[in-house]
């Protein structure tokens, strides 16, 4: 007995290698069945193809809404093979049963966001749906297909000894997933139109990309996934050892804060918290300045750039202990110069890839998420000229202060709000020009966090005198400003709000300190 099917069921919006998948099927004695412009595309190839119509003995209606709804059509894919009666039932009615179904969907997530409410309810899929979902039901007796990528795998699957049940229940779990991500898709899309602050349902579906070695301990297994549809971005142009769950945290956050910055530069990452970073005329320079930064926490971390990596900035960061490097690409010789340092991880990775891909993030805390919109952390600058390269430097701060900060203080500012946005909250950054000098995160107290970042600047022997200071959020108490101002820092940027902004401005006068407030907290706890 043959292993190939003796029916297929095709109805494709994707119709990207159809024609040449039903041919294998048809060279096989496979009887193929069409929808609609499925059936004529085939046709068009010159296949023989029998309509769902002449199948169901009923045309198309509603314009096309109503096509594969049908007994004669679902009954021959659910129908299961060992039951008697169930073979019985479709032999007295004259319908063979449909051993293969191929579908693709309506393409709703890549149209519906640019098409008004009437034409995205159009793009909503149901007969496919149900398709997908009868013949995944019945996966031990179908072979169910949702994308033209699974073409292949398929083909394989029967020209050797048939589908494995082991196969055929991945490509029915692969279909739910596919249904699952659809629906997900709709709803999501549907809430959003309806202008809800925060949806009352809010689908997520992931798809896994890799397997982990373990979690952030080696007792606990992990993996890496990505939102449906999205794509993971990641290249290892030399992985060496297999990149770890800490790793790409750390990635992330090294990678999504280089790209804050337009100008050339670096970031050190270590445990998720920046203890690197500059912006220079050229990535080796940056370099250097983030390893500056504090050359002592940097040991062992992961380094991103956000632009192409040079040989000699290769052969320099190859020169340290550095568990990643992260760069959007490698010129020529800087792979080779990576090569030589033993396990050391090399990434290709663009700050863009790891955009969000909605307006939400989502946080799982046990049985409970917690839902919020994406913040960005483009610093608001009261001037509308300003020496930081990239987005958001215009409108928005306000002097606090009797004396505003200089054009370079500002610019220093700037740098170092976009940096303490990337920290943990209590954060404070201390930064000389566009280099990160000292941090303080992670504190129960924001006096703490001041004094750590201060300790830190001091370890590394970088001059505090002429520094500027930013803090993600308010100042509770003048003593803040009291410990910044002996140390030498001669401007502050923060949110602002506080009971006691009164007293805390008032001790920057006092100091001659500039203050600017930002009118918007940065809180990452």
């Amino acid at each position: 007995m043959t292993n190939w099917p003796r029916a297929a069921l095709l109805s494709l919006s994707d119709k990207a290698g159809v024609v040449e998948f039903a041919r294998v099927l048809a060279a096989h004695g496979t009887r193929l069945v069409g929808s609609g412009g499925t059936a004529k595309h085939l046709r068009d190839a010159g296949l023989e193809v029998t309509a769902v119509e002449d199948v169901t003995g009923f045309p198309e209606m509603l314009g096309g809404r109503v096509k594969t709804l049908h007994p004669h059509v679902h009954g021959a894919i659910l129908a299961r093979r060992g039951l008697d009666e169930d073979m019985v039932a479709l032999e007295e009615r004259g319908i063979e049963a449909i051993d293969l179904v191929a579908v693709t969907l309506y393409p709703f997530e890549a149209r519906a966001t640019s098409l008004d409410d009437a034409a995205a309810i159009e793009e909503i899929d149901i007969g496919g749906v149900a398709l997908l979902r009868a013949a995944a039901k019945n996966h031990e007796h179908v072979v169910v297909v949702h994308s033209p990528a699974q073409y292949a795998e398929v083909l394989a699957a029967f020209e050797g000894a048939g589908p494995s049940p082991e196969q055929r229940r991945a490509w029915a779990i692969a279909a739910f997933a596919r249904t699952a991500r659809y629906d997900a898709a709709i709803a999501n899309e549907l809430a959003r139109r309806g202008g809800e602050e925060t949806p009352s349902n809010y689908l997520l579906s992931l798809e896994r990309v890799r397997g982990l070695r373990y979690g952030e301990n080696p007792h606990q297994q992990a993996a890496l996934y990505v939102r449906a549809g999205a794509m993971a971005g990641l290249d290892a142009a030399r992985e060496g050892k297999e990149l770890s769950y800490n790793n790409l945290v750390d990635v992330h956050a090294a990678v999504t804060l280089v790209g804050r910055f337009e100008s050339p530069a670096c970031v050190i990452v270590k445990h998720n918290e920046p203890c690197g970073v500059a912006c220079a005329p050229t990535v080796g320079e940056a370099y250097a300045a983030a390893l500056r930064s504090d050359e002592q926490s940097a040991f062992g971390g992961i380094v991103a750039f956000n632009r192409p990596l040079d040989r000699a900035t290769a052969e320099a960061t190859a020169g340290h202990f550095m568990e990643v490097v992260v760069a959007p690409d490698f010129g020529t010789g800087a792979e080779l110069e990576l090569q030589k340092k033993k396990n050391l991880r090399v990434v290709r990775l663009a700050a863009q890839a790891l955009e969000p891909v909605d307006a939400w993030s989502a946080r799982a805390l046990g049985p409970w998420v917690l839902l919020q919109r994406e913040s960005g952390a483009e610093p608001v600058a009261q001037s509308s000229k300003s020496n930081l390269d990239g987005p958001g430097s215009a409108g928005g701060w306000r002097v606090a202060t009797k004396r505003s900060p200089g054009v370079d203080e500002r610019a220093s500012l700037e740098f170092a709000w976009r940096v303490c946005a990337a920290a943990r909250s209590n954060a404070i950054v201390i930064a000389r020009g566009r280099q990160l000098i000292g941090l303080g995160s992670g504190q129960t107290s924001r006096v703490d966090a001041v004094d750590v970042a201060l300790m830190k600047a001091r370890r590394a022997k970088h001059e505090l005198q002429g520094a500027v200071l930013a803090s993600d959020g308010f100042f509770p108490f003048a003593d803040n400003i009291h410990h910044a101002a002996e140390a030498g820092i001669v401007a502050v940027v923060q949110p602002g709000g506080s009971m006691r902004d009164d007293e805390v401005v008032a001790a920057c006068d006092t100091h001659g300190i500039a203050m600017l407030f930002t009118g918007r907290r940065e809180f990452r706890h």
